[in-house]
């Protein structure tokens, strides 16, 4: 009896040893990495399972983005030599960074992760993120026409995220009511006011505090610019309280003054203004050029253009603001290799087709000269926005950039609204930002 109870204990043992040899990946099965054997002995290749977080959401076709997104997942699901497979989060982009960073502090978070330019020191600082620089220096030189240097990119010496696009900010009017446009901001001001009536306001820039006041600093920054001014000195401390600055935010208050958008436009976003322009009740406002298929999407197409933004000089444009959305590295990816041939994926020559003919400026220039992108009905425009992006350069902001936009926008309310100073106004912001950074 001693003895059948000693073998089956041996053979008890035998089967854990053995069942622990065939799991020594850990959790192979549940996260899809390392290889199996074949029937035949041999190793077979298996991949991993990758999350993309991204504002796109490649199950809806109301964007014309979404569909690229989709097709992009699709293709490299199917043929990708290492066998991994993606999978799509949609995060709206005015909850995007405060998820994103939410998820890091617990520890979590996407395999690779779609960063906008203005927000990527943000995400830094939240550690949603790792460096890419490796891989990035590698496959950079392999893009003939990438609008980005390797040194552009670089942030105290990594690089973090690879843009897939470059955006533009734009002049959008109707030319059944702006017969030509304006030669300065100043003629805006006046045309726009005289065609404001009581269903449809004249030239319109967003002062809703929501969406991180994007509206309103799609503006004020080139506008500042224009003027001579910028946001920033080269230490980082915050200078557009200067004569710049104040021009810039008197000028969206005469844009009240001259009755060509009215008090309506503090509860105006980016999407409220797309949607009022689309539906005829906007005449004309800034916007990017990523705006373009939703844009045009509208009834009044046909009678819908875009112009370089107007600057505060006769025929000279306010200088380009240029961003553009990125794909870096989560930080808690389980793969980095494996995250960034998905990246790869959003460069091929294909790919970068399928964004201009969703309205969406590629990051490779070699893009237009494409036989079939020249036959685009649009392909004038598209080329037209290339040309005036190529004039600015990527800018990466403050980690605290969205705190300091929704000031400013405050600040512009404050004016605008409240009878208050500009200079004083902007004076606070700018004292409030460099006493936080210790400037």
């Amino acid at each position: 009896m001693k003895r059948l109870v000693s073998v089956i204990l041996v053979l008890v043992l035998v089967f854990s040893l053995a069942a622990c040899g065939g799991n020594s990946n850990g959790n192979a099965e549940s996260s899809k990495t390392g290889s199996e054997q074949s029937s035949s002995g041999s190793a077979v290749a298996e991949g991993s399972d990758l999350t993309l977080w991204i504002f796109l959401n490649p199950e809806s076709q109301e964007d014309p983005r979404n569909v690229v997104l989709k097709n992009i997942v699709d293709n490299y699901n199917k043929n990708n030599t290492m066998k991994n497979t993606v999978k799509v989060e949609s995060i709206h982009y005015s909850k995007f960074e405060a998820q994103a960073i939410q998820a890091a502090a617990a520890g979590t978070g996407p395999d690779i992760i779609n960063v906008y330019t203005d927000m990527l020191k943000q995400h830094i600082a939240g550690g949603t993120i790792q460096p890419m620089t490796k891989y990035a220096e590698e496959f950079i030189p392999t893009l003939e026409g990438y609008t980005y240097s390797a040194d552009s990119l670089k942030i105290n010496n990594e690089i973090y995220s690879l843009p897939w696009e470059s955006r533009t900010f734009v002049f959008w009017y109707r030319n059944d009511i702006f017969k030509e446009v304006p030669t300065s901001l100043s003629g805006l001001s006046k045309l726009a006011g005289a065609q404001s009536t009581a269903l449809a306001q004249g030239f319109v820039i967003g002062l809703s505090d929501g969406s991180k006041g994007a509206s309103f600093m799609e503006s004020f920054v080139p506008f500042i610019r224009s003027a001579g001014g910028t946001l920033f000195d080269d230490s980082g401390k915050a200078v557009f309280n200067s004569d710049s600055g104040v021009q810039a935010l008197d000028y969206v208050k005469s844009l009240v003054d001259s009755k060509a958008m009215d008090k309506s436009t503090l509860s105006l976003g980016v999407d409220e203004i797309i949607d009022a322009f689309k539906a005829g009740t906007i005449l004309s406002c800034n916007a990017g050029t990523q705006r373009a298929a939703a844009i045009r999407a509208s009834e009044l197409n046909d009678k819908i253009v875009s112009a370089p933004m107007l600057g505060f000089k006769d025929n000279e444009p306010s200088p380009a603001v240029v961003a553009g959305q990125s794909l870096g590295i989560g930080k808690f990816s389980k793969n980095p290799e494996a995250s960034f041939d998905f990246i790869k994926a959003f460069f091929t020559k294909e790919s970068q087709v399928d964004w201009l003919k969703a309205k969406v400026l590629p990051a490779l220039k070699t893009v237009y000269d494409d036989q079939e992108v020249k036959s685009m009905a649009n392909y004038d425009e598209l080329l037209s926005w290339n040309e005036y992006a190529s004039k600015g350069k990527v800018e990466f902001y403050p980690a605290d950039y969205s705190e300091l936009s929704v000031k400013l926008v405050q600040a512009a309310q404050n004016v605008i609204f409240g009878g208050k100073d500009s200079k004083t106004e902007l004076d606070n912001a700018a004292n409030w930002y460099n006493s936080k950074n210790n400037k």
